[in-house]
């Protein structure tokens, strides 16, 4: 459901945009594999490319260095082509506050069993 929705406001910006800008001008790369225990230079070819935490994501335009940077790391990221205005939705794309948490009814602090209700 969630992929679904942001696939359709992809659609609509590819639909608002003219049909020559419909053509991949950007890589959006994302990390998705830790530096841990790599030489330093891999480390800094991903600061390089803006990617510091697991699942961060960064756009960029097509180019020599930045192809460079990506075969350098190519084990550790994944890479799309995208529009621009794709990837500014793609990247700044994140989960709901609060989501995956689910109360359980107790209260921190009360003791075994204590429910909210009997407080």
């Amino acid at each position: 459901m969630f992929r679904s929705r942001v696939l359709n406001q992809i659609a609509n910006l590819a639909s608002s945009s003219t049909a020559s800008s419909s053509q991949p001008t950007h890589h959006l790369i994302t990390l998705i594999r830790s530096p841990i225990g790599l030489p330093a230079s891999s480390r800094k070819t991903l600061e390089a490319l803006g990617l510091y935490r697991l699942r961060e994501s960064a756009l960029h335009p097509f180019g020599e260095t930045t192809a460079g940077r990506i075969l350098k790391v190519k084990e550790l990221v994944h890479v799309a082509n995208v529009t621009k205005a794709e990837g500014e939705v793609l990247r700044k794309r994140r989960r709901s506050e609060g989501s995956g948490l689910e109360p359980s009814g107790r209260v921190y602090g009360g003791g075994k069993g204590v429910m909210e209700s009997q407080i």
